[in-house]
């Protein structure tokens, strides 16, 4: 087991590596130079934790324990920081909002053609430099109806702080359309819980 379930809260997102043979899951470490390729939030219902996460068969509610003793993934745990809210009450309420907005998309389609778009943006800016100019901020792809993993975390996060509207984009111009699982466990507005501490 990778972390320490003690230490875990509702709303704190928790980051996976998955081991062996997957095309996607190395593809996206590749691009996003991440060590993590996917992303859920924790929630816990009658004392049993799941985490609520985007697959390809969509928006689903999983119980934690699916991956607590699964070798075939490493976990990281990263929870918001309260100094990036206003103040404690801004904060808690943010995260039970952010819980509920999670708790809403179970059962949302897997936003396939947005992960394609994230794909040719981070090959071209990784290869082709300049070209970057010309790739937009915004995912040309995206279904307001479907999401992707870290999508579906950012816009649950999205507009929580006044201080902080996007939670996940540190300097650059994109939003949850284009975030990324590295965007979530490397932002200067979370801190390690527990896990596997790896970027």
């Amino acid at each position: 087991m990778n972390i320490d379930i003690s230490k875990i809260l509702p709303g704190d997102k928790l980051l996976f590596h998955t081991k062996g043979f997957s095309p996607m899951s190395f593809a996206i470490r590749e691009l996003t130079q991440s060590y993590f390729n996917h992303v859920g939030q924790l929630i816990q219902e009658g004392g049993e934790w799941s985490v609520i996460e985007a697959l390809l068969k969509g928006v689903v509610k999983t119980p934690l324990d699916k991956y607590l003793y699964n070798k075939s993934y490493d976990l990281k745990v990263v929870r918001l920081k309260e100094t990036s809210f206003k103040d404690r009450s801004e904060y808690e309420q943010g995260i039970r909002l952010s819980n509920y907005r999670m708790e809403q998309k179970i059962g949302k389609k897997y936003d396939f053609w947005a992960i394609v778009f994230i794909g040719i943006k981070y090959f071209i800016t990784g290869y082709y430099r300049k070209l970057r100019k010309y790739i937009p901020a915004k995912n040309l792809f995206q279904s307001r109806q479907a999401f992707f993993c870290s999508e579906a975390v950012c816009t649950s996060d999205y507009n929580l702080s006044q201080l902080h509207p996007y939670l996940y984009q540190g300097k650059t111009l994109s939003d949850c359309s284009s975030t990324t699982p590295c965007d979530i466990g490397k932002s200067e507005h979370v801190y390690f819980v527990t896990g596997i501490d790896k970027k």
